[in-house]
Parts: C-alpha cells; structure tokens; sequence
C-alpha cells in the first residue's frame, strides 16, 4: 500500500521549521469585522481645555489593525459650549474627537453609542413602564401611582400644589441617554498631516428603530396648557429630564415619542449590562476613509457608575459581517447534510431489502 506523503530529501545546510506558511489563513491574519469604537468617558476630564491631545490607545478599536501607520494620530479635546432649551441656555461639555478611518465603510453606515456596567437588565428596570401612557392614553394620577412606575411616578410641587404625574413614567424613561452627537466631517488633510476643512457624512436619525415599537408609540392626549411655567399643565417631565424642559410641558414644548425614535431604541432594554445602541444612519453613501471630526455634547453621567460610553461605527453584509466566508460556509455544510439525508431517504424507500429469512425473527436466534 503506497504512502500518502512522501519523505523529502533534507538539503545540505537547510534549517528545517514547523512554522506555517505566511499566508493569511495560516498566519489567522484573514480580513473579518471588528467595531471602529472610540470611548469618549473621559472626555470631560481631560486637563488641557480648547487644545488637542492623543487619545490613548486603550480608548480606541479599529480594522484592520496595525493599517493606521503613518496616518495621523487619533486626538481629542474638551471644551464648553451653550445649548438653549426653551429658552434657558445652560453651558455643557464638549468633546471633539479627530480620528483616522483606515478602510473605507459601504452603506448601509450605522453609528451606534455603546455603554458598559448599565443595567438595563434589571428586573425592576425593566418593568418600570407604563404601556398606556407610551400610547397616547391620558392616564389618571391614581393609575400611574398603581403601575410599575413607582421609582418614577408623580412628582410634587415645590409650592405646596398636588402630585402631578410624571410623563413618560418609570425608570427606563427617566435614565434617556441624553448625549448629542453631530455628524462625521472627513478632513482635508496635507503633507504634513495637518487637517483642515472637510465636508460633512450626513447621517439620519430616522429609520434607527424597529417598525413594530413604532407602533407602540402615540401622540399624548393629555390636555396640555399653552403656557410656559403653568401649574396647570397635567403633567410633568420626569425630574431628570429638567434641562431638556426647564419651563415644564407646555404645547410650545411637549414631548412627543412617537417622533422621537432615539427614544423608541432606549426604551427596548438590553440584556446585559454592555450593550450598543443605533443611534445614526446612511444607507446610500459609502463612509471614504480618511481623517474624520466628530462632536459630542457629553452629558449622560455614566462615569459615575463606573462604566463607560463609547462610538460604534459600523456596517455589514448580506452575512452580517464583513466577511461572510463563515456564514457561506455553515449555510453549505447544512444544505449538504440535507440533501444526503434526504437521499438515503430516498434510497431506503425505494431499493429497501425484503425480509426473505423470517426464522431470523425468532428469539431463539
């Protein structure tokens, strides 16, 4: 019987090695997805203000990796800047990130902010929710005390005045990620890597949320007053939502969440405490890579909980990933094993053996 390999002839002087052959398969160097994130916790902390520094390569994820050499560095900076609810301006944190796009992303482009050790997996958190409230309902003072709400359910007045309700009621809708991100703007950059001016990625926030939770969502039928600051007005914003209704609800400024689909994703808890929400996207434009800016109004206090918040870019394919050679591979091994079953299946029925030696079927054998 023949061997299947044969035994080579060792060269005079040659070192032999075990070592796979440098190609991408041996060497596990294939192309496949990984997150381009960037973790802007600390943002806020940073001891220059106005001035750009590295970011530190702990905060930052990228594919392929090791492709960024000799491109310009990822950078951020902190700054303030005023934002004008309702009339009330207050000042917040701003971050500026500069960060380099090694490989260019094709549409659809999602943009998602990613947040660790928030629990959104808990029992009570999850629960604490009121359904008919989230569909347009004018819920009385008596059954959102009642519901799940509890945590977050009225609110009294500072003037002595009675409970009013809260709306939205609950947990989940008082903990709204409220961070503001602008869009991605691709910098011109020169021989010496310095960047200038660029043009803007557009990116949406409609189209985030699924088509069923936007059927959960209505218009409210709460009878709300036209006057700003009124205690009249039957309901109020939940306490942490202030800076975004300092003068309370009233129908220059009501909160709707049937148009508000950064609100419809909050509200579809995660299960575990590290979860990635879509936030943004394109799904016409292909994101060149490239130096991008991007701004971030930083004010959702995750720190505190000793977690973190970060920027997922992202895309995918018909596989759900970059390289879909897996999922190509899986589909064709299952078809395989089915049409095999299948036809001895077949065969079984078809060209079954008769049953000639019936004294094999008593129990003496």
């Amino acid at each position: 019987m023949g061997r299947f390999w044969k035994k080579q002839k060792k060269v005079e002087g040659e070192v032999r090695s075990r070592r796979p052959k440098d190609t991408p398969y041996k060497q596990q160097s294939m192309k496949a997805w990984e997150e381009i994130r960037l973790d802007y916790t600390r943002c806020h902390e940073l001891k220059s203000y106005d001035e750009f520094e590295t970011m530190p390569a702990q905060y930052t994820w990228k594919y392929p990796l090791g492709e960024s050499a000799g491109h310009p560095v990822d950078r951020w900076k902190r700054a303030n800047r005023n934002l004008t609810f309702d009339g009330i301006t207050k000042n917040y944190t701003f971050c500026t990130i500069e960060f380099y796009l090694p490989d260019g992303l094709k549409p659809p482009v999602l943009f998602y902010y990613h947040l660790t050790n928030f629990f959104q997996n808990h029992r009570n958190y999850g629960t604490s929710r009121l359904d008919a409230q989230l569909k347009g309902e004018s819920v009385s003072l008596k059954s959102v005390k009642d519901s799940a709400c509890k945590d977050v359910a009225v609110v009294k007045s500072s003037d002595g005045g009675p409970e009013k309700p809260v709306y939205p009621c609950g947990l989940i809708a008082a903990s709204y990620f409220n961070d503001t991100f602008g869009n991605p703007r691709r910098l011109s950059v020169d021989s010496g890597n310095n960047p200038g001016r660029g043009t803007t990625y557009n990116m949406s926030r409609e189209g985030i949320a699924l088509s069923y939770d936007k059927s959960l969502y209505k218009l409210s039928t709460y009878n709300i007053t036209a006057i700003a600051d009124s205690s009249d007005s039957p309901v109020v914003p939940p306490p942490s939502w202030a800076e975004r209704y300092p003068r309370g609800y009233h129908k220059g400024n009501m909160f709707d969440p049937s148009s508000d689909e950064s609100f419809m994703v909050w509200m579809r808890t995660a299960s575990s405490p590290r979860f990635a929400k879509l936030a943004k996207r394109n799904d016409n434009d292909t994101m060149e890579k490239g130096l991008y800016s991007l701004s971030v109004f930083s004010d959702f206090p995750i720190h505190q909980s000793g977690g973190s918040k970060s920027i997922i870019i992202s895309t995918r394919s018909a596989g759900g990933a970059r390289n879909p050679f897996l999922g190509v591979a899986n589909i064709a091994t299952g078809g395989a094993c089915i049409l095999l079953s299948g036809s001895f299946a077949l065969s079984t029925l078809w060209k079954s053996s008769p049953l000639v030696y019936h004294s094999y079927l008593h129990r003496s054998h």
